[in-house]
């Protein structure tokens, strides 16, 4: 898989959506990509506040009424999905520190 089509794909970049897929741990060719295409890295001190702001308003749980995750949303999250979901929010919790 060649990261570069993705990181071409990408049309906005943002300080906010590096710091993001940093925290994510996304694979490095890419954050380097992404890094070149914003024009600079940002800093760690930066990214560690986008990140604890972005977590404020992440929803903590996953499971919604109707499976919605937004009153009236068409988004649908089949059980499945909520799941996966919840699977991988531990897996994250343990891998982060």
């Amino acid at each position: 898989m060649n990261v570069n089509i993705y990181a071409k794909e990408a049309r906005t970049y943002s300080t906010e959506g590096y710091c993001i897929l940093a925290f994510e741990q996304v694979d490095n060719d890419y954050l380097k990509l992404y890094e070149s295409r914003l024009g600079f890295r940002p800093k760690v001190k930066l990214c560690n506040r986008v990140n604890r702001l972005v977590a404020e308003f992440q929803p903590k749980s996953w499971i919604y009424q109707f499976g919605q995750p937004y009153p009236g949303s068409s988004i649908y999250l089949n059980p499945e999905q909520v799941e996966k979901i919840i699977e991988a929010r531990g897996k994250n919790k343990t891998r982060r520190r």
